[in-house]
Order: structure tokens, then sequence, then C-alpha cells
């Protein structure tokens, strides 16, 4: 067996400045060990490319199945906890056998298998923290469930059904104003009722499609306008003319760029920055000509108001030509899916002035 390395071979007189550790017994420091936690885009078990970070999501310390601790992922991902051999108020302070549980939120699952994962904490002398994991833990990940939401907006009762590849796989008898929910995997759907038919694409997301009614559906091709290119600075008003449109009190942002407020960073579907309502205020997407608002995603910058519900009326010219609410989440976005024809202006606005966040948003110009 070959010896240790030797401290650098070159002396000099400023080397007291640069001191080389020889006493390792000794450990004084903090660490933290930390479990990661992502949204599993493509459902397969794995943290990969695509996946993104999840922030606000509580986790558990226990030992012995007593609590020690309970911490949320931060805007990277990462429920941290300090451990340290020294300092007795570190929640991992001393070697044994620890639990690190992940709570769902409603509406997820666990992807990776690992809700719960037992790790043994044993002692390295000379580490900064004096303790260690014998097996690192691994990422968990949360896949949302799927579903295709909806309102039937049709002035009779009715069947509406759901078919893939042209063979039903669900129906429901309806009444005007009622709303469905199908929970579905990712790929392409119709709904049909009589000669009426309108297509679903769901995919990372769930969809909410708002009424169901007998107006004839825009091309589902468009313009993605997912902010990017613009706020230099991580933050800017959006300025009339961006993507062909006009904009009030619509604010682009880099998503990690408010600390705390988890919803900015999970709704986040592409890039890193994000729209959002300017202090939860209405905002409105307007234009001198008309277009098409095929969908966007859309979710929740703050967890303390979960279930906020939004807005969109849809206009053209003074006329109202629909209105949907949709409920939103802090944890991930919900894809809304309208696909109107001959939109001239878009007001968006929350029940209770929380900031909703906007990403990837697909119109097409005339």
């Amino acid at each position: 067996m070959g010896s240790a390395l030797a401290p650098p071979a070159f002396a000099g007189p400023d080397d007291f400045f640069y001191p080389t550790r020889t006493d390792w017994t000794d450990s004084h420091g903090e660490t933290n060990l930390s479990v990661f936690v992502f949204n599993d885009l493509n459902n397969n078990g794995a943290y990969d490319l695509g996946d993104r970070a999840m922030a606000g999501i509580a986790t558990g310390l226990s030992q012995n199945g007593a609590p020690v601790s309970l911490v949320r992922s931060n805007i990277n991902g990462f429920a941290n906890y300090p451990a340290s051999s020294s300092q007795g108020s570190a929640p991992l302070a001393s070697a044994g056998m620890y639990d690190f549980e992940v709570f769902v939120p409603p509406g997820w699952r666990i992807s990776t298998g690992n809700k719960v994962q037992s790790r043994t904490l044993v002692a390295v002398p000379g580490s900064n923290a004096g303790l260690g994991f014998a097996t690192m833990l691994n990422p968990v990940g949360l896949a949302r469930y799927g579903f295709i939401r909806g309102t039937y907006d049709f002035p009779e009762a009715g069947t509406l059904r759901l078919l893939q590849n042209g063979a039903e796989i669900a129906s429901a008898a309806l009444t005007p104003g009622e709303q469905f929910l199908w929970p579905v995997a990712p790929g392409r759907y119709d709904l049909e009722i009589g000669e009426v038919q309108h297509s679903v694409q769901v995919g990372p997301y769930p969809v909410d499609i708002g009424a169901v009614n007998a107006s004839p559906q825009a091309p589902p091709a468009g313009s993605v306008i997912d902010f990017e290119n613009m706020a230099p600075s991580g933050l800017q008003k959006v300025p009339n003319g961006y993507g062909g449109l006009n904009w009030f009190n619509l604010n682009i942002m880099a998503s990690a760029k408010a600390k705390g407020d988890v919803g900015y960073v999970n709704g986040a579907s592409s890039g890193y920055n994000i729209l959002y309502t300017s202090s939860g205020h209405p905002a409105t997407i307007y234009a001198d000509s008309p277009f098409d608002f095929i969908e966007v995603n859309l979710s929740l910058a703050w967890p303390e108001a979960e279930g906020e519900t939004l807005e969109m009326a849809f206009y053209r010219g003074k006329t109202m030509i629909a209105r949907d609410v949709i409920g939103l989440s802090a944890y991930g976005p919900i894809t809304y899916q309208p696909r109107l024809s001959g939109v001239t202006r878009v007001e968006i606005s929350t029940t209770h002035n929380w900031q909703a966040v906007l990403d990837d948003l697909v119109i097409r110009l005339r």
C-alpha cells in the first residue's frame, strides 16, 4: 500500500498563513444534510433532464418514531437539516438511525417510491460536522395526477363523451353549468356531444378547458410567449408590444428573485422567468386586432392562499365572449386551454387579490 500524500513540497516564508491540518480529532462546525424534492415531469421515477426542483414541500425528520424537526424545501428543492456533533441544538446531533419523510400535497403522488427514507448517521471525526450519512439520501420525485376539467355550457342537459383515438373512455350526463373532471394520462383527447367535438392536449400538467359549448375552437398551434428574453435585472413591467400584445399590470420576473414565494419557482413551466399579476390586482392583455388565445400555464405565487381562484374574462370588442374561473395552486401549474378565437381583450383577476403566476402563453396573431 502507498503512503499518505505528503504536505506541499515547496516551503516558503508565508506558510504560517496557509496551515496544513494535522489534528483530525475534533469537529466544531455544522453542515446541512438535505432531502431534495423535484417535480417529476416525465413521471419516470428518476431525476433527469426536464425535471424541476420543487419549493415549499414539507418534509419531516424523526427518530424511533418521535418527531425531531420539520423543514420545507427551499427554492432550489433542498430541505436542509443541520448536522453537528458539537452543537446540541442541531436536529442531527448524534449518530444513529433517522427517518426522513416527504409530505405530499393534495393532487400529487410520490413517483420515486421513497416517501420515507431511513438513513444511518455515523461519526466522522475531523469532518466539519463530525457526522455524516453512511449512505446519502435519494432525490424524491412528486408527480401530479393528470386530469381534464371543464364546465358543461350547453343550454340543455346532455351526455358528454371523452374519446381517445376514437374510443370512448368515459362519459357523463351533465346539466348546464355543471363541472366535470376526468383523470387522464398525458396524450390527445376529444370531448364530444352530438356533432360538437373539442380536442384537448394533456401534457405534464392537468388541464382546465373552461366552458365547453358549441363555439368553434381555435387551432391548437400558435406562438409561445415564455417571457425568457426580458427582465435582465430580474424584474420588469411588461411593455406594450411585447409578443405583439399590450399588457397592463403584469410583471416579468426571474422565478427565484422573490425568495420565500415558492409559487414563483413552482410556477415556472419553462426556463426561469414567469409573468405575474402585480400586487395581485386585476390585469389585462389586449390588442387592436383580434387574436386567438390557445392556452397558458397558471399557478399561485403564495402557498398562504392555496386554493385561490382566478377569473379569466374574454372580450371581442365590448362584448364578453367567455368567462372561466380556475382554481390555482402554489405547488405547480394547471394548463388552462380554452382555445378561443377572435379575442381582443383578456381580463385577469384573482378573487382575493393574491398574485397569479403565468407562463408559456400560447396565442395566434391574425
